[in-house]
């Protein structure tokens, strides 16, 4: 492959680079940044894998709710056939079926509560690719850290090739466009947690009767959702250009129809703003420059 197809569009304001190093310095930092970049790109390939893993436990358990709601919701008008004329058989349905909607409800909360956490690491390691000086009694060992003791130093080696092409900036920026396409999605399955969550509120399965925007999904979710930089103040930002109503309040009073519920399933699986082959792409460009196949 050419060097020109594979070296990504450097940020337009990326951060001033630190001066160029001398030769032998230069040495050691690329001997750690190496190490350094190896290991966040694994990091970022694990956690991009049980993300998806996660995605797809959570389709699979957001189907089982809606099915078993649509089941109990329908069950006055269903056709029972010779088992119609017993006594509290559609008492004694529907108390089977709300009990499996609570079971899968708190299923789809795992599967949303792991594709936070696998977020957050992707978000951890795509900020953690430079390799800093560290000061050490010793001045005569050069020693390296994630941490930037010096504030003249950067981490990025001056803008050095760490392997063959990608200097640091250009290996954060394939990890920002990575990082940017997961978040999205992550905003679009939390709303989508939350319609299906609101399920089991409006047809009086859970004590709380309501469940807005801005409220925690699960305990610890607003700090995990802070630390991703999904969080400002007490309220995670809708995505642009979605409907106000959402924030809550506004929302139809009537519980959504089998279309809509089908839609919701439909886009879960579809993953709408993760480009898998631009995903699949930027691994690749990373480990030809890197000559390593990531795992």
């Amino acid at each position: 492959m050419e060097t020109s197809a594979a070296t990504p569009t450097r940020p337009p304001h990326p951060t001033t680079a630190s001066p160029s190093p001398s030769p032998s310095s230069l040495r050691l930092w690329r001997s750690a940044a190496q190490r350094n970049l190896r290991n966040q790109w694994s990091h970022l390939r694990t956690a991009k894998d049980k993300w998806l893993a996660a995605a797809a436990d959570g389709r699979s358990h957001a189907s089982a709710l809606v099915n078993a709601h649509l089941s109990r919701r329908d069950m006055p008008a269903t056709d029972l056939g010779v088992l119609k004329d017993m006594p509290g058989i559609r008492d004694k349905a529907s108390s089977k079926l709300a009990l499996r909607e609570g079971q899968y409800r708190g299923m789809l909360l795992s599967a949303y509560k792991e594709m936070v956490l696998q977020l957050s690491y992707l978000v951890k390691a795509s900020r953690s690719m430079r390799c800093f000086s560290k000061a050490t009694p010793n001045r005569s060992i050069t020693q390296f850290s994630d941490c930037q003791d010096d504030l003249n130093d950067s981490g990025d080696g001056g803008g050095a090739p760490v392997y063959r092409w990608f200097s640091i900036l250009e290996f954060e920026s394939l990890a920002q466009e990575l990082v940017e396409m997961f978040v999205s999605e992550l905003k679009l399955k939390r709303l989508l947690v939350l319609e299906l969550l609101l399920l089991t509120f409006k047809q009086g399965l859970e004590h709380q009767t309501s469940l807005d925007w801005g409220d925690e999904l699960y305990d610890g979710e607003q700090n995990k959702l802070q630390s991703i930089g999904l969080q400002s103040g007490e309220t995670c930002p809708l995505p642009e250009n979605w409907c106000a109503d959402i924030s809550g309040g506004q929302r139809p009073v009537n519980p959504p129809s089998h279309e809509v519920l089908e839609v919701y399933i439909t886009t879960w699986l579809a993953n709408v703003n993760i480009n898998i082959s631009r995903v699949d792409e930027i691994f690749g460009l990373a480990e030809e420059d890197m000559q390593i196949k990531l795992s």
